[in-house]
């Protein structure tokens, strides 16, 4: 009886930790949107140049000391282009651009650019 007791009590702390994980998974969730959309203004990019932000997050990616959190942001004038970012000791740092079918080089280059001086949107 005493066995089954000490398992009962494991498995609701062990409940509570996973409930506690996601729920702290979906409430930096905002705050990370939140942030995303400020360094875009910092940019000079609005709400409204933006298609679609995706958050991902990997607790095991934390472990192996990889990015914990991926953003992918798409613009309305760019579609298909994805301007990839983290989040990393409280800043959105912006790691590079991806697309279907993949881009060349050069044009990764230029949308990069492009992005960092606040120049993508404008043509």
């Amino acid at each position: 009886m005493k066995k089954k007791k000490v398992f009962i009590t494991i498995i609701i702390i062990l409940l509570a930790i996973i409930v506690g994980l996601i729920l702290n998974v979906f409430i930096q969730q905002k705050f990370i949107k939140t942030y995303t959309y400020t360094e875009l203004e910092n940019r000079g990019y609005t709400a409204q140049d933006v298609s679609e932000i995706k958050i991902k997050h990997s607790y095991i990616n934390r472990i192996l000391s990889y990015n914990e959190w991926r953003i992918s942001v798409e613009f309305e004038k760019e579609p298909n282009i994805l301007f990839w970012f983290t989040y990393r000791n409280n800043k959105i740092v912006f790691q590079g651009v991806s697309s279907e079918p993949m881009l060349d080089k050069e044009s990764i280059l230029d949308y990069s650019e492009r992005y960092k001086k606040g120049t993508l949107l404008e043509k």
